[in-house]
């Protein structure tokens, strides 16, 4: 069984809460990760995205005059070290989540990754698909989005996959080649 301890990444890069989101964006282009985890008084108490940063630029803010604070999202979905991985990977597709701080004790000690658990375990390939069932669940008619992913059928990559009958296939599938 795959420990937590063993996949996750102990370098975590982190920002305080009254930081400019300018600056977090900065730190998370300059570290090429795609987070920081939020500390305040060297406890963990919220994590930004580059989709945040995305978000607040699309609707016209300033990334410099808007404080982490107010973007950060807060009740942190967090993991610990000695978490069985497979089971911290459902919780975090359940949250709908693509990082977990790792916290012992009370400390940030690492942090979880979607990129950390497919490096580590590429069979899990199918768990963080559900994933992506979930986010498409909601009905579209008979005109159904082309996404990217992984065929149900062939397990092979593609990105003109389809849902027919509950299920992700690319066009090879949905036409019955082999």
């Amino acid at each position: 069984m795959v420990k937590v301890k063993e996949v996750m990444k102990s370098y975590v890069v982190t920002v305080g809460p009254r930081a400019a989101l300018e600056e977090a964006a900065k730190i998370m282009s300059a570290n090429k990760i795609g987070s920081v985890v939020v500390v305040d008084n060297s406890k963990p108490v919220g994590i930004v995205t580059d989709s945040d940063v995305v978000s607040v630029a699309a609707n016209g803010k300033s990334l410099a005059g808007t404080k982490v604070s107010g973007v950060m999202k807060k009740g942190l979905i967090t993991v610990s070290p000695s978490d069985d991985l497979m089971q911290a990977v459902r919780m975090m597709v359940k949250k709908g989540v693509k990082r977990a701080p790792v916290i012992d004790n009370g400390k940030l000690v690492g942090i979880l990754t979607d990129k950390e658990i497919l490096v580590a375990a590429p069979d899990m390939i199918e768990v963080l698909s559900e994933r992506l069932k979930a986010r498409c669940s909601v009905p579209f008619g008979k005109n159904h989005p082309t996404i990217s992913g992984i065929c149900e059928d062939c397990e092979a990559y593609s990105d003109d996959l389809k849902l027919v009958n509950d299920k992700w296939l690319c066009e090879d599938c949905r036409s019955g080649e082999p």
